[in-house]
């Protein structure tokens, strides 16, 4: 016996059907409009979903993408009077499972339940995890019979906090190492899933060789947002700093050229970063070559093609996106970002890893975000003038430090091309 929902406006053919499947031993629960449908989807499991293409208020094909937009798998039989072959591979291309053009015989109805039912406990039995002894890992996250842990071998956990959780994982045909990160499941709602979709429009938009590249993205069956991206051998910038105390500066000038360069790409692909700190920044080992760094997170972008509201839903509440020792003075204000705001955050980590302190610091965020707004800048010669720090360097990051976004670097190239300038006047080890 499966248990099923019956969508439908037609509420004689409903009963009919109805009264035939309790015959066959089925539970049918049947809905006269599509929002009582989808309000049904979300508060209850069904094996199956009978579902009317054409109904008063919510079409049935509207329902159909929102459940796999949402990770509802449910096997979904379309019913419908479109019979155009034009209209069943909309159907089918959006996610149903089956497709019965009205008016059918009520045999063949069933049949294809049952047809689809079957199917869909083979591919239950199907969804073996790969990997041996990894259960806890895969019950971090409850991946345990989903396609996803089917597909990738988990490994580990490689860090969690805040909303998400991140796996190390192995291609199994391809032999190769990713990173899976995914949605804590007690956080599958509002803003968390608005933002983890952000960051994956915002990083799948992007391709350069210094931004962390996003090979998927999907949802389990048991609708947790997951995203499978490159995985990086490697230190976040924050902590190498923290273990090193401050970096050279013919370093910093390999790293942020290419950082910057990244950024370039990014602007120009219509996407502010909005919360550059050492820990987004990673420089990823390699054999025999200098560590790459990598740009990641961008679950507090920007996507300047998009519309505002879906922007202004994540701030509202009083909330301020961005970290408080690198926002820039607008953005404490929550005032409109535009790429002169990442110009500014980057200059805070610059001068982070020159010279091992942030350009304001305080006891608590108020106060730091305060000093955005208010302190004048301490050269970076004067809070360490042990260090050689040249020049053109110090005038370039003091720059990019503008209180005002007029006063900074008006464009992401413009940064980049003076830090290119200094790197090839250094001199030589």
């Amino acid at each position: 016996m499966a248990k099923l929902l019956l969508v439908d406006d037609d509420q004689h053919m409903a009963k009919l059907v109805c009264d035939w499947l309790n015959f066959e031993k089925h539970s049918v629960e049947p809905v006269y409009c599509g929002f009582d449908a989808w309000a049904k989807l979300q508060a209850n499991s069904y094996d199956m979903v009978i579902l009317d293409w054409d109904l008063p208020d919510l079409h049935g094909i509207d329902i159909l993408k929102r459940m796999r937009a949402d990770g509802i798998m449910t096997a979904v039989l379309m019913l419908t009077g479109r019979d155009s072959v034009d209209a069943k591979e909309e159907g089918l291309d959006s996610g149903a499972d089956d497709y019965l053009t009205k008016p059918f015989h009520i045999k063949e109805l069933s049949a294809r339940i049952r047809a689809a039912l079957r199917k869909s406990d083979s591919g239950k039995q199907l969804l073996q995890p790969l990997g041996d002894n990894n259960e806890a890992v895969l019950n971090k996250a409850g991946l345990v019979g989903t396609s996803l842990a089917a597909r990738y071998e988990f490994i580990e956990v490689l860090g969690e906090g805040g909303i998400g959780i991140i796996f190390k994982a192995r291609h199994p045909h391809l032999r190769k190492m990713v990173a899976i990160k995914m949605l804590q499941p007690q956080d599958l709602k509002g803003e968390p899933i608005a933002r983890f979709e952000l960051e994956a429009q915002a990083a799948s938009r992007l391709d350069h060789p210094n931004i962390a590249t996003i090979y998927d993205f999907g949802v389990t069956e048991l609708g947790q947002p997951f995203m499978v991206m490159e995985f990086i051998d490697g230190d976040d910038l924050g902590a190498i700093i923290s273990r090193e105390d401050h970096l050279p500066v013919p370093l910093v000038l390999d790293v942020f050229v290419q950082v910057a360069d990244a950024m370039v790409h990014a602007h120009e692909s219509g996407v502010l970063h909005r919360d550059l700190k050492p820990s987004n920044i990673m420089l990823k080992r390699l054999p025999g070559r200098q560590p790459v760094p990598k740009i990641l997170d961008f679950g507090c972008a920007k996507l300047r093609d998009l519309q505002e509201a879906p922007a202004a839903e994540l701030t509202q509440a009083g909330r301020v996106l961005g970290s408080p020792p690198y926002m820039a003075p607008e953005q404490v204000r929550g005032q409109q970002l535009d790429e002169r705001s990442d110009i500014y955050s980057l200059g805070c980590v610059v001068y982070l890893a020159i010279c091992g302190f942030a350009p304001h610091v305080g006891d608590n965020a108020q106060e730091i975000m305060w000093k955005h707004l208010e302190e004048d800048l301490v050269l970076m010669s004067e809070l360490s003038p042990g260090l050689a720090i040249p020049a053109e360097l110090e005038s370039v990051v003091a720059r990019c430090l503008g209180k005002e976004p007029d006063r900074r670097f008006q464009t992401m190239s413009d940064f980049r091309n003076d830090l290119e300038l200094i790197r090839a006047g250094m001199p030589k080890n």
